[in-house]
């Protein structure tokens, strides 16, 4: 099982949300504001957004630059064509137009599943971008109303962090309900209850640093069969086992098994190693050096998962 450590790439952050969360605000927040982040950003309309056009220094087709250092594109087809596209525009290849990460909002795209695996089976993106960071925009007023469709608790059970937004006019026992309705599909993501457009954007747009366990083994499932299995151990493991139980699991589980993410400790790697699936399709990467005792620490989410199953594959992993 390789393991690959691409410096050059560029972060990439999803934002998905059900209709009328407040994707759209927020991405109005991101590109208008002087957070001090330059940033691209790929929508489907600029018309939506409404952006000034005093804030707009530059318009080139389907491409306007902004004051505040931002970018953003239209996406009318392709998504791949975009982010080659922009690859060509970034430093040192394009030395006008520099950013630092790319965000994607989901628009068209029920959940953001199918486009992290564009990340994993396209070797062309994969080479220069990295998804290392799924935000979820959640309705409070409407919340239970979204969670009678299957992929608005998929959005949220795929999120590393969850804005709970439309509060201003519920009372604190509805937001302590809907709190409660998100943590139970997602208790691993970091929960931010706001109204988006008087968020604190460097709560938003820091960078992810998700731990992905708090116990030896825990399981958290809820409505819609989504199940979110967690497995934490200090034990070292073996790189082939791995890479056959992380296989077997695919094998097995197929379309059940939507996203699985996690670090693992290698046996005879001195590093971190970044576990980073979508359905059947799964790389190991390096990152960095262990911050404190070496770990696992893994998550898989998918439909009707069984914590045995997992805890047998991990425990036939270990390294002698």
């Amino acid at each position: 099982m390789p393991t690959s450590s691409l410096p050059l790439q560029t972060p990439v952050t999803l934002i998905t949300g059900w209709l009328g969360a407040g994707k759209t605000t927020l991405l109005n927040r991101i590109l208008t504001e002087n957070h001090g982040q330059k940033y691209a950003v790929l929508i489907n309309e600029f018309g939506e957004l409404g952006i000034d056009d005093r804030l707009i220094v530059q318009r080139d087709q389907d491409l306007i630059e902004l004051s505040n250092g931002c970018i953003c594109c239209t996406v009318r087809g392709d998504m791949i064509d975009k982010l080659l596209s922009l690859r060509k525009r970034r430093f040192p290849l394009f030395k006008r137009r520099r950013f630092d990460r790319i965000l994607i909002e989901t628009t068209g795209i029920a959940e953001p599943a199918p486009l992290l695996r564009t990340f994993l089976v396209e070797e062309d993106v994969a080479t220069y971008y990295s998804v290392d960071k799924i935000i979820t925009v959640a309705d409070a007023r409407n919340l239970q109303r979204a969670l009678e469709h299957q992929s608005a608790s998929e959005q949220l059970a795929l999120a590393d962090t969850l804005i709970l937004n439309h509060t201003s006019n519920l009372n604190q026992n509805q937001i302590d309900v809907a709190s409660e309705a998100v943590q139970a599909i997602n208790p691993d993501a970091t929960l931010l209850v706001s109204e988006v457009p008087t968020i604190d954007l460097r709560n938003v747009l820091a960078a992810s640093n998700v731990t992905f366990a708090t116990t030896q083994s825990a399981t958290h499932s809820h409505e819609h069969s989504i199940t979110t299995i967690s497995i934490s151990s200090d034990n070292a493991l073996d790189e082939l086992k791995v890479q056959l139980w992380l296989d077997t699991c695919v094998q097995q589980l197929g379309e059940d098994l939507i996203r699985y993410k996690g670090f693992l400790n290698i046996a005879g790697i001195e590093y971190r190693c970044l576990l980073q699936g979508v359905y059947d399709l799964y790389k190991v990467s390096a990152d960095g050096e262990w911050p404190a005792q070496p770990r696992n620490e893994i998550v898989f989410i998918g439909h009707n998962l069984e914590q045995e199953f997992f805890d047998r594959g991990f425990a036939a992993a270990l390294a002698p």
